[in-house]
């Protein structure tokens, strides 16, 4: 019996305890926040920023169109990315590492993918909606393949 009070089994959850909650829940705002500088500044000025706004720190759209109906507006910004660019610090591609090794130990005996390691750049829209005060009201990045204007 004295055994049993001299090492009391802990009943606790180790996600019962505040630190482990602060811990999870910075590690979890920080991997939200590793997005390419455009994705980060178009997050925080909708419903914010005036066309004038997003010009001075975009430059000028690759394509515009104006709505005669309710006049809102929308601007079409072209860029070539690579998945890199998207991902600067690298969360999305964390198995990239393990897959270049395997792939260059697959290379010694022939069998290797000499594209697996290439970063291919891709083409992207960042489509803007701006409603009829000119304000940014929405965004969303597409494959230039999935836009239509």
């Amino acid at each position: 019996m004295m055994l049993f009070r001299l090492f009391p089994t802990c009943t606790r959850s180790p996600l019962a305890t505040p630190l482990v909650w602060v811990v999870l829940t910075c590690v979890i705002a920080s991997l939200g926040a590793c997005t390419h500088w455009r994705e980060s500044y178009l997050k925080g000025a909708v419903e914010e920023a005036t066309q004038e706004n997003v010009m001075a720190k975009l430059g000028d759209p690759w394509r515009k169109k104006e709505s005669l109906l309710n006049g809102e507006s929308t601007w079409i910004y072209r860029y070539t990315l690579t998945k890199s660019e998207l991902d600067p610090m690298g969360f999305n591609t964390l198995g990239k590492g393990v897959s270049q090794a395997a792939n260059t130990a697959a290379s010694m005996i022939g069998q290797g993918d000499p594209n697996l390691g290439v970063d291919k750049p891709r083409c992207f829209h960042y489509v803007l909606t701006f409603d009829a005060s000119k304000i940014l009201k929405s965004w969303v990045r597409e494959f230039c393949a999935d836009t239509s204007l």
